[in-house]
């Protein structure tokens, strides 16, 4: 019968419990809104633990950077200290001090009078012997031909001879009104060229007495065995005795007040 049919069907659905209020159906649901809420809380909890990273890690670095600029402590690998390229071992903190005590200057105060070229009294007492000395050496220098000429039986070789005499007797007379209170071992110093300088001109006097008697007589008679000449031979080895002792004092001296550096020959 179409129409028992027609209404029998209608009836049998609406008995039934919708799709959605089934029991599999409902078990389902459940099922996907707790993952739904799993998956949710877990997104939720890595971003907040990330954001306080991300914070703490922006806290700290001002105060590693400050740290290392005040020098309170050491900074990190990836904040190196500004200052780390400048400084040098032994170099002064903010304060100047090194922490270690500074040994006094060898040119300083508590040098002594004398010992370096930076005391003026000494630098001037040592400029005064070396212009006595180069005055000296201008002496030797011209003795040897001054006995030539004389030995030639030339006047003027006498004249020669006579002029460094006088030279030799006034170089003596200032070598003995030499200062030499600032220099190290003055007293040494100064007595060695007063030694030297005192047979350097008993042996040019006595250069000279010969050969006044030498070319006055006629140029006669032999030259070697001249009592005068024989007398100044041996105050010229005396003299020269002398002078090694004084040039190896003075050495220091002239090479503490970068003067000249006379040799035995040269006084």
């Amino acid at each position: 019968m179409p129409g028992n049919q027609d209404g029998w069907e209608p009836l049998r659905l609406r008995g039934r419990a919708p799709v959605w209020r089934r029991p599999s159906v409902l078990v389902s649901l459940a099922a996907a809104a707790l993952a739904l809420a799993a998956t949710w809380w877990i997104v939720a909890d890595r971003s907040s633990t990330a954001n306080e990273a991300a914070q703490a890690g922006q806290g700290n670095v001002p105060a590693v950077a400050t740290t290392g600029q005040e020098g309170g402590g050491a900074t990190s690998p990836e904040t190196p200290d500004p200052t780390d390229d400048a400084a040098s071992p032994g170099d002064t903190d903010a304060t100047g001090d090194t922490g270690e005590t500074a040994s006094p200057d060898a040119t300083g105060d508590a040098a002594s009078p004398g010992t370096t070229g930076d005391d003026p009294v000494a630098a001037q007492q040592a400029k005064a012997m070396s212009d006595l000395l180069s005055s000296s050496n201008s002496a030797r220098s011209s003795l040897s031909d001054a006995i030539a000429s004389a030995s030639g039986c030339r006047a003027e070789g006498v004249d020669s001879i006579r002029d460094i005499t006088t030279s030799r007797r006034d170089q003596l007379a200032s070598a003995k009104a030499l200062t030499v209170t600032a220099l190290p071992d003055g007293a040494a110093l100064k007595d060695a060229l007063v030694d030297a300088l005192d047979a350097s001109h008993d042996a040019d006097a006595a250069f000279l007495s010969w050969a006044r008697r030498y070319v006055g007589g006629g140029c006669t008679g032999p030259i070697a065995d001249d009592r005068d000449y024989q007398r100044g031979l041996a105050r010229s080895e005396a003299a020269q005795t002398a002078k090694t002792r004084f040039a190896q004092a003075w050495r220091t001296v002239a090479e503490t007040y970068d003067l000249t550096a006379w040799k035995p020959g040269q006084i």
